[in-house]
């Protein structure tokens, strides 16, 4: 018999896990074929005096029962769907009082993915040296020195790849060795790792979709029925837009996103269409936002943690159950690096209910990759959930009306439902002044309007960039009735909402001007001695920038400046623009505007000078503004050599070890710096020539040294050395 037949195996008590969990081993140790299965095993662990034990509940464990495991000192460290915990126990812990229907390890085939025994890793010789390179995901409280530990043990190189999450481990070795992985209690999963994982590019990772109960892991084959709930039927899903990215516009967002729907939509029978509200049942609301959004599961940056998604009701709660929630922080783009389509099409299948892959070419997979439609894979994982569909997708975009697709004939009559009629995009309308630029000499101004389309009860909210802010009376329509206003330029911006999270933004420039002083009592002409000379009109003119036609430019801003006269007849000179805004200066015969903001292509600025009583005289200025073309996007990462040492895994008996190296990019290397395994981190003294001293701990030093430039692009190096 081949020796990892034997190795492979567990005891039989500990494999056995009752109903309750869905994992993607639980079926391993069944069959007398398996019987002779662990006779070469032994149990290994780190910390003799704890274990990770998977619990069964006979309910569906929540905070109480979670509670009551850390009185007496348990850590619960993942949820296992429908009815488990995996935890941390303690060897004095006692399950006396709870209400747990089977606890125990896992037993070493339930860790070991079908994948890797499909491909034949379980049937290695030990005199087989052809080496492979896995993933091995540990439970979430073994540290980074830990798993360097454990591979180290059993012979197996750790490759640092800083782009893993955490609790996941690149390891290569040969299959024997690999398989002993197993063995140890700290290790939870083992499953292949794509590609780019292997060949040390850099990923982006996909840390798991959410449930009420917590995080799951890569070992959980599903999580709940889906929408549709048992068998495989249809189901027909609303969705709302709560909140877009500024990196991309509406569209380009919603189109992206909408694509992603159509691809599950086109495989399977779930329908899609424009939703009334986030809080409505079976909605996903997809929110872009940043750091700590409301949900307990704050973002973290650029470069981390991209999106997260909770699964289906059950085993959420409606009111978060199929929310899509994205890190606004990311450099979000189409058909690009951080892809918005690639990203929202593997958060879909949460969605919908499924979890990770071990299939690296699928879309489910744990680590995102750029695709442009699901593989053969996701397509057989999603119909064991629902009804296979092929045909047009049933996802309706707003504005349009919603035929369903993907008919399902009842087998028992049912009532009728009302058809959807489709929601209008939100629109606001200001009546009251009729015009965007209105001039006022009143301390405060009333606005008013209407509102059509979204739904019907809503509100309008006004604020002054001058200061001040408030709420319209009434919706269809509204009136603010006493808008403060300051002396010159307000830009008062109002903002309708309505229930469904619909939203539309209006701007109105008002400019308040001093009254008319009230005119004195005029004194009895005197018969003038000499006639009075005739009133000289107003007159202004533009000094520069000198036009002489069209004033053309490629910065986005302009200053003008000129004079007006008759000097001490101008009491003012103001600004307007084409393009919707405007400006004023007290004063006379000479005069400069702050700088007026351009938009691109053609923009008419007239200036306009007034006595006070009712003569003007203007000037007109045309500017023809061309951006410039945006600078190329360096996508060049820099090329980084280590000259010292000169092996990537070596022992030295040395307190200090010196690497030095050399960095070179396109634009320029501006920082060198290292991180090893037990998560320190510091800077090379240098860029293009850098060294760096680094104090090594007894035992194994992982390092990695990064050299980035301008642009945040980088290129890394690692090696591993054994201080003895």
């Amino acid at each position: 018999m081949p020796y990892l037949l034997l190795l492979a195996g567990g005891i039989a008590a500990g494999q056995w896990v009752p109903p309750g969990v869905s994992l993607k081993t639980a079926g391993y140790p069944v069959g007398e074929s398996r019987s002779e299965r662990g006779a070469g095993f032994a149990e290994k662990r780190l910390h003799p005096e704890q274990r990770h034990l998977l619990l069964v509940f006979r309910a569906i464990p929540g905070q109480a029962e979670i509670e009551q495991l850390r009185q007496q000192g348990i850590s619960v460290l993942q949820y296992v769907p429908e009815r488990g915990l995996m935890a941390t126990v303690p060897a004095a812990a006692s399950f006396a009082d709870l209400d747990v229907e089977w606890y125990g390890p896992l037993g070493p085939l339930q860790k070991l993915s079908p994948r890797l025994v499909e491909a034949g890793l379980e049937q290695a010789s030990p005199s087989d040296r052809t080496e492979f390179t896995i993933l091995v995901e540990f439970h979430g409280d073994v540290s980074r020195a830990e798993m360097a530990a454990i591979a180290a043990e059993e012979g197996l190189r750790l490759l640092e790849n800083p782009d893993l999450v955490s609790w996941q481990a690149l390891v290569r070795g040969t299959a024997a060795q690999l398989l002993q992985l197993a063995g140890w209690d700290e290790v939870l999963y083992l499953f292949p790792a794509a590609r780019d994982l292997e060949s040390l590019k850099p990923v982006e990772a996909c840390r798991g979709a959410l449930t009420a109960s917590g995080t799951i892991g890569q070992l959980t084959a599903r999580v709940g029925e889906g929408w549709d709930g048992d068998g495989k039927g249809s189901a027909e899903l609303s969705y709302v837009f709560s909140a877009y990215t500024g990196r991309l516009t509406q569209e380009q967002a919603r189109s992206e996103i909408l694509r992603a729907m159509k691809e599950w939509a086109s495989v399977v029978k779930v329908g899609f269409a424009p939703g009334s509200s986030a809080e409505a049942r079976r909605t996903i609301n997809i929110l872009f936002a940043t750091g700590d959004h409301g949900d307990g599961y704050a973002f973290d940056g650029v470069g981390k943690t991209l999106a997260h998604t909770f699964f289906p009701a059950p085993p959420n709660p409606e009111t978060i159950a199929g929310d899509l929630h994205l890190d606004d922080d990311e450099p979000w783009q189409t058909a690009a690096s951080i892809d918005l389509f690639s990203v929202a099409l593997h958060e879909l299948g949460h969605a919908l209910g499924l979890s990770h892959s071990d299939n690296p070419s699928a879309v489910m997979y744990p680590y995102y990759r750029r695709v442009s439609t699901l593989s053969a894979d996701d397509v057989d994982s999603i119909r064991e959930l629902y009804a296979a569909h092929s045909g047009t997708p049933n996802v309706t975009v707003p504005g349009t009306p919603v035929t369903p697709t993907n008919p399902v004939t009842p087998t028992t009559p049912t009532t009728p439902t009302m058809p959807t009629t489709p929601v209008a995009p939100l629109l606001l309308t200001i009546e009251q002044p009729a015009t965007v630029n209105t001039t006022t000499t009143q301390a405060a101004f009333q606005l008013q309007g209407t509102t059509t389309g979204g739904s019907a009860v809503g509100q309008v909210a006004w604020t002054n960039q001058r200061g001040g802010a408030g709420v319209a009376s009434g919706f269809r329509p509204w009136v603010a009735a006493s808008v403060p206003l300051q002396m010159g330029e307000n830009i008062i911006t109002l903002i309708a909402t309505d229930t469904g999270q619909a939203r539309n933004t209006q701007q109105i420039r008002v400019v308040r001007e001093a009254a008319p002083t009230t005119p004195t009592t005029p004194t009895p002409p005197t018969t003038p001695v000499n006639p009075t000379p005739t009133p000289v009109p107003l007159s202004i003119r533009i000094v520069t920038p000198q036009g002489g036609g069209v004033y053309q430019t490629g910065q986005p801003t302009v200053q003008l400046s000129g004079t007006a006269g008759p000097e001490g007849t101008v009491t003012r000179v103001s600004w307007s623009s084409s393009q919707g805004s405007g400006g004023s200066i007290q004063g006379g015969a000479s005069w400069i505007t702050s700088p007026v903001a351009l938009e691109s292509g053609m923009n008419r600025i007239t200036v306009t000078a007034s006595d006070g009583r009712g003569g003007s005289a203007s000037a007109i200025l045309d500017v023809q503004y061309t951006q410039p073309a945006p600078p190329p996007l360096d996508l060049v990462a820099p090329t980084l050599q280590i000259t010292s040492p000169a092996t990537t895994t070596f022992a030295t008996p040395n307190a200090t070890l010196v690497i030095t190296g050399t960095a070179t990019d396109n634009t320029g290397v501006v920082e060198v710096n290292w991180v090893n395994g037990s998560g320190q981190s510091g800077k090379a003294s240098g860029t293009s020539v850098w060294r760096i001293d680094y104090p090594l701990q007894p035992g194994i030093n992982t390092i990695v040294v990064r050299a980035y430039d301008a642009a945040g692009n980088f290129s890394w190096r690692s090696f591993a050395v054994v201080r003895q």
